[in-house]
C-alpha cells in the first residue's frame, strides 16, 4: 500500500490557510452581526445595484425633506406665535379702552393710553421678529426688519396728524396714513418686501405657504388703532377729556372688530401648520418603508448570523486545538 506523507512545511501552510480562511468568516459574520447589513453587498444583490440605488437615493432626499419640514415647522410655530400675542394684546387693548371712555375718570384715560402706546411698540417689534435669522412679517426681504421702529413709525403719525381739528380729522388722517396705497405707511414705516415668500417645498408633492406681511390689512389695522388710542396723549393735539374718551372708544370698536380678522390670520398659518404636521408624518412612513426595502436588498438576517459565528468560533477554536496538539507530535517527545 503506497503511503503519502505531507511534510512539516505543506502541513504549516495548510493550517495557515485554514486558520485565516476561518478568521475572515469570523471578521465577515462579526460586521454583518455589528452593522446589520451583508458584508458582500455584489454577491447579495447578484451584481445589479439599480433597486438599492434607487431606494438610498430616495432615503437622501427624505432626509432632505427632514430638514426643510423642521425649518418650516418652526417658522410657522413662531408665526403663529407672534400673531397670537398681537391678538391677546390687541383685544385686551380694546376692552380696556372702551372701560376707561365709559369711567369718565381722567387717571384711567391717561393709564389706558400709556398702554396703548406700550402695546403699539410691543405689537410693532413682534411684527419685526426673526427665526433662524429671516424676518419673518417682510416677504422675501429676509434680511432685515419689516418695519421701521415704533418711535419712528408713531413720529410720522404724529406729524400726518398735526394741524387735525376735530377727532374725525384725526381718525381720518391715521387711516390715511395706514391704509392708502403710496401712504405714509408703505413709503415710510413698512420696509419689507411686496412679494410673498416662495412656498415652503415639503416633499415632491406638497408645499406650505406663508403670505402673512407687516403691510397686511390686517396688522396695519391693528398697528392703526392701537396708535390711535396713543394719541390721545399726543401734546401736539392737546385734547380734552371728552375727547380723549371719543377717540378711545373709536380706537376701542375697531379694534374689537378687528378681533375675526386676525383670527381669520390665525387660521391660514394654523391651516398650513396642520399641513406640514401631516406630510412629516407621511415623509417619515416613506422613510420607514425605504428603510425596511433596504434592510430585505442587504440586511443581514441577525439571528442566523449570530447562529453561523458561534459555529465559526467553535471551528476556529478547533483548529487553534489542533494545530497545537499537532505542534507536539515529535519524534524526541514521542521516543522519550
Amino acid at each position: 500500500m503506497a503511503i503519502t506523507s505531507i511534510g512539516d512545511m505543506a502541513s504549516h501552510m495548510m493550517n495557515t490557510r485554514r486558520t485565516t480562511a476561518v478568521k475572515q468568516d469570523l471578521n465577515r459574520l462579526a460586521y454583518e452581526l455589528g452593522s446589520g447589513r451583508k458584508a458582500d453587498v455584489a454577491a447579495a444583490l447578484k451584481g445589479d445595484y439599480n433597486m438599492l440605488a434607487g431606494v438610498e437615493r430616495q432615503l437622501t432626499v427624505l432626509n432632505g425633506y427632514d430638514i426643510a419640514t423642521k425649518d418650516a415647522e418652526l417658522f410657522l410655530e413662531t408665526a403663529q406665535a407672534t400673531l397670537g400675542q398681537i391678538h391677546t394684546v390687541t383685544g385686551d387693548l380694546g376692552r380696556d379702552l372702551l372701560s376707561a371712555s365709559e369711567s369718565g375718570l381722567s387717571a384711567s384715560v391717561v393709564s389706558v393710553a400709556k398702554s396703548a402706546r406700550n402695546d403699539f411698540d410691543a405689537i410693532v417689534s413682534a411684527l419685526n421678529g426673526r427665526v433662524a435669522d429671516r424676518s419673518i412679517f417682510g416677504g422675501t426681504a429676509t434680511d432685515g426688519a419689516a418695519l421701521v421702529d415704533s418711535n419712528t413709525m408713531m413720529a410720522q403719525i404724529s406729524a400726518a396728524v398735526a394741524g387735525a381739528v376735530t377727532i374725525s380729522d384725526i381718525v381720518t388722517a391715521v387711516d390715511d396714513y395706514f391704509m392708502t396705497p403710496g401712504g405714509g405707511f408703505e413709503t415710510g414705516a413698512y420696509v419689507g418686501s411686496t412679494n410673498d415668500l416662495a412656498p415652503m417645498r415639503l416633499n415632491d408633492n406638497q408645499s406650505a405657504d406663508f403670505n402673512v406681511r407687516a403691510d397686511s390689512a390686517e396688522l396695519r389695522e391693528a398697528m392703526r388703532d392701537s396708535a390711535l388710542a396713543a394719541l390721545a396723549l399726543d401734546t401736539g393735539l392737546n385734547l380734552t377729556l371728552s375727547e380723549q374718551k371719543q377717540l378711545m372708544e373709536t380706537a376701542g370698536e375697531r379694534l374689537l372688530t378687528g378681533q375675526d380678522n386676525l383670527t381669520s390670520v390665525r387660521a391660514d398659518v394654523g391651516f398650513n401648520q396642520e399641513r406640514v404636521e401631516n406630510v412629516m408624518a407621511e415623509n417619515s412612513l416613506s422613510r420607514s418603508s425605504m428603510l425596511m426595502t433596504q434592510s430585505d436588498l442587504i440586511g443581514a438576517d441577525q439571528t442566523e448570523v449570530a447562529g453561523k459565528l458561534q459555529a465559526v468560533q467553535v471551528q476556529l477554536e478547533m483548529v487553534y486545538t489542533i494545530t497545537a496538539r499537532l505542534s507536539q507530535l515529535t519524534l524526541a517527545n514521542y521516543v522519550r
